[in-house]
């Protein structure tokens, strides 16, 4: 594959960990340019210059951003953003799930120095038929922050991101549309833990960004955060701790005034037990949050954060559900603008080393995350975060971490498929690789239980389909690591079918 031209230049210093990257100066709007660079692939794609593709207008997100649009769309998007470090590598996995190959055109933008500039190109694509397509955004040009958009000629295509450095590895599914809106609950900015925002503008028009927190203290709205300007195609990455320092836990919220954008937060943990963590966030808050597999094991500390952005006070239900017996619901209070923490492991009373669900209502809006840190001397990654799913379905598309002729790290794999059924009534469900072909596991799910199967019983990173008679939550947990939920992730609900 040929290379785009782009020269090997000083890249701008990324204002995500000081100490590593150097420091940004806090000016209002100052761009930190990224961008998008093409890649290497496994299979099938083409280095044609392809003509560009239209504007894209904002779409309506369902569920946490990730809802794959029908088969017969006449286009569909993905977007895939991360503030990395020179330290990180990324890459991007395309999973087509549907029968026929879907094409599409890669606008990739990259930052060449610390003049701003910023080079585009334009790559035609193919994603083969119930197939994988792997592209690594960094391959032969500067390290930088990625953010790369793909347009497709139809739908039931799902981007996923895998970030790997000294430090762990982690995924997150790409968001298939923009929202005005982006929410994350779980994070810190303590001694050793760093929080990189990257908000990323993939339409014609410019955006003008809100950043807000909701920590323990109370909410905190810098200056400047308030009106960044975020121009077409670019990236803008925020280093929370340079305004929010020395925050246990906290929330983030990203608003725009004008035009929608994509926002994910890069946390990264060292000097203890360490990780990274890549988070999509959500469109909006919810009063309604599922998460469906959750295990705490010896010597390992699991925690709930939910956090309320809104000005009027919240109570919380944490309802849970196990293959068998039972744990008493959880109430919890959040005050408006707060948060609160719910210990989900030893010794607040949780069973050890047994699966859980947990299904939160509440009576109003919050944003729900978890955070899992694995026991010392445990396999690294040790820590890691993920937010909680607002979406149950009853038709998803579950992908491994990475795909198997490149994993997004070595040895990386499926360890364990959690199905939570949070109804009153039984849910008879069938996993199929996505591929065809054995093996086919049909089972049911008992009302308001979990079951939870062994990554051992599929084709390592195939990715999978999950069908059921009614709508239920599901969770991937990938390894190795530390402690089950270092390395979770949801599905994409498909055709329309998140509800």
């Amino acid at each position: 594959m040929s290379e785009d031209g782009t020269s090997d230049v000083d890249r701008p210093a990324l204002a995500r960990h000081p100490s590593r990257y150097g420091h940004r100066s806090p000016v209002p709007g100052r761009l930190l340019a990224a961008a998008v660079v093409v890649m290497i692939v496994v299979a099938g794609i083409a280095v044609d210059a392809a003509a560009p593709p239209p504007a894209m207008a904002p779409v309506t997100l369902a569920g946490n951003g990730t809802s794959v649009a029908p088969a017969d769309s006449v286009s569909s998007s993905a977007f895939c953003a991360a503030g990395i470090g020179t330290g990180e590598s990324t890459s991007v996995v395309l999973t087509n799930s549907t029968g026929r190959m879907v094409s599409g055109v890669m606008t990739a933008l990259t930052a060449t120095g610390t003049s701003g500039k910023v080079s585009e190109v334009h790559r035609s694509l193919s994603v083969p038929a119930r197939g994988q397509l792997v592209v690594h955004p960094s391959t032969g040009l500067p390290a930088a922050p990625a953010a790369t958009t793909f347009a497709f000629t139809a739908g039931g295509v799902v981007a996923d991101q895998s970030v790997s450095g000294p430090d762990g590895w982690s995924t997150s599914p790409c968001a298939t549309g923009t929202a005005t809106t982006w929410s994350f609950a779980g994070g810190a900015t303590v001694a050793g833990s760093a929080v990189a925002l990257a908000v990323f503008n993939p339409t014609a028009t410019e955006a003008m960004v809100n950043v807000s927190f909701v920590t323990p203290s109370g909410p905190v709205t810098p200056q400047m955060y308030q009106g960044v300007v975020v121009p077409p195609g670019r990236v803008v990455v925020e280093n929370v701790g340079d305004y929010v320092p020395n925050a246990s836990d906290l929330a983030t919220v990203v608003s725009t005034q004008s035009s929608a954008v994509v926002a994910t937060e890069l946390e990264n943990r060292s000097g203890g037990p360490s990780g990274l963590s890549l988070v999509l966030g959500s469109p909006q808050p919810a009063a309604t949050w599922y998460l469906a597999q959750t295990t705490a094991t010896p010597g390992a500390t699991v925690q709930l954060t939910l956090a309320n952005p809104g000005a009027v006070p919240v109570s919380a239900t944490v309802a849970f559900g196990l293959s068998t017996g039972s744990i008493e619901p959880r109430q919890v209070e959040v005050g408006a603008q707060s948060l609160a923490v719910l210990p989900a492991g030893a010794p607040a009373g949780f069973p050890q080393q047994v699966p859980f669900s947990m299904t939160v209502e509440a009576t109003g809006p919050l944003v729900v995350g978890r955070t899992v840190v694995a026991s010392a001397g445990s396999a690294a990654p040790q820590w890691g975060s993920s937010l909680a799913s607002t979406t149950v379905s009853d038709h998803w598309l579950v992908t491994g971490p990475g795909a198997p002729a490149a994993p997004a790290a070595p040895g990386a794999s499926l360890e364990t498929l959690a199905i939570a059924n949070p109804l009153g009534k039984p849910v008879q469900v069938v996993v199929a690789p996505l591929g065809g072909g054995a093996p086919t596991l049909s089972l049911t799910v008992a009302a308001n239980r979990v079951s939870v199967l062994a990554g051992g019983r599929f084709n390592g990173l195939d990715p999978l389909l999950v069908r059921s008679t009614a709508p239920v939550a599901v969770e991937a947990d990938s390894g190795p690591s530390g402690a089950p939920g270092v390395l979770a992730s949801n599905g994409f609900p498909l055709f329309g079918g998140g509800r």
